[in-house]
């Protein structure tokens, strides 16, 4: 009972989270919501199912390149005064989740309340003209998150960081590529103990498909390596990837569909796959894969802060009949703001 009363002022403590942001740049109907830069949306990062609250602005808010999109107002082709721009954005999440441990027994899985905060900074240039079609954004961000759980909160709360530099390529007819090269850190927030650091390249490219006037198909195939130092091994199969290097190959679509003539009102259903390649012993040549299908509902409050909710059904399985898979369900709300200037 206690842990169900936290878990409720927890909600009503994300529902009283204010922020403040000053749009820079934001001339357009697309969406805050989508993939802040290829790669940044289902941030994995050896965090297994554990989403990561995106990072940043969309790679389009900064192209100059003019393209035939009707859902995107393009910002003029003419010289920005401002050469760099920075954002500070933070975020708040909670869900429940129907199997805390990932347990592969039927029955026997175990609910908790999850809350997630996050504050994250970021530098980038203006577009870069490469030629007459391509714009290059470089672009640096720290981010840090905390996870606290109802349940086994001294094995799972957990202090995640992130230093992430990036290049991001706009292309004509609304596509994107992106390379990037982050550090990632994981710590028990009870303990202080260090679960892993990591250092991870990846390669990505988006390509969104205008389909009307107020919906659009975006695509993401993303392929991540790992090299990780790992100091402590987690007891939980299928929460964090625990058998050291590992390269992954992801591959999401998602649909957007705005409500409302000034489109604040977003659904968003999204379907994605993630295989993840072990490289070392004992689980060297192991391949597991991560479906997940979900929904989010986002309401633009107004230019700084949006609200959301989402439920995500998770479902994991390994080619090695040793390896025990799982279902999950996560429902929940969240709350974010990002100051740009």
């Amino acid at each position: 009972m206690q842990n169900l009363s936290l878990f409720w002022c927890r909600i009503l403590s994300a529902l009283l989270f204010t922020g403040i942001n000053f749009a820079y740049g934001q001339n357009r109907r697309l969406p805050t919501a989508e993939p802040s830069l290829p790669g940044y949306s289902n941030f994995h990062s050896n965090l297994g199912i554990l989403e990561i609250i995106e990072v940043g602005l969309p790679v389009s808010q900064g192209r100059a390149a003019v393209d035939s999109s009707p859902l995107l107002d393009r910002p003029s082709p003419k010289p920005k005064e401002k050469k760099y721009g920075f954002s500070a954005t933070t975020g708040t999440r909670l869900y429940r989740t129907s199997n805390v441990l990932r347990t592969p027994l039927k029955g026997q899985e175990e609910r908790s309340g999850v809350f997630e905060s996050n504050i994250g900074l970021s530098v980038s240039r203006t577009g870069v003209a490469l030629g007459e079609y391509v714009t290059m954004i470089p672009r640096i961000d720290v981010m840090v998150q905390w996870a606290e759980y109802d349940e086994y909160s001294a094995l799972l709360d957990n202090r995640f960081g992130m230093a992430k530099s990036s290049l991001a390529f706009g292309l004509p007819r609304d596509w994107s590529m992106g390379t990037s090269i982050e550090y990632n850190i994981l710590h028990n927030q009870k303990t202080g103990d260090r679960t892993f650091d990591a250092i991870a390249p990846a390669w990505s490219v988006q390509k969104t498909f205008p389909l009307t006037d107020n919906s659009f198909l975006m695509t993401d195939l993303m392929i991540k390596y790992s090299s990780t130092d790992q100091t402590m091994t987690f007891p939980a199969a299928g929460v964090f990837a625990d058998s050291g290097d590992n390269y992954q190959n992801s591959i999401s679509a998602t649909y957007i569909h705005m409500l409302g003539e000034e489109g604040k009102l977003m659904i968003m259903p999204r379907v994605g796959l993630n295989r993840t390649h072990y490289l070392k012993s004992p689980s060297k040549g192991r391949d597991d894969y991560l479906l997940t299908i979900g929904s989010s509902f986002i309401y633009q409050c107004t230019d700084w802060l949006s609200v959301q909710s989402f439920i995500t059904y998770s479902s994991m399985s390994s080619d090695e009949s040793s390896v025990d898979g799982f279902k999950a369900l996560d429902t929940g709300l969240s709350l974010s703001a990002n100051l740009s200037f």
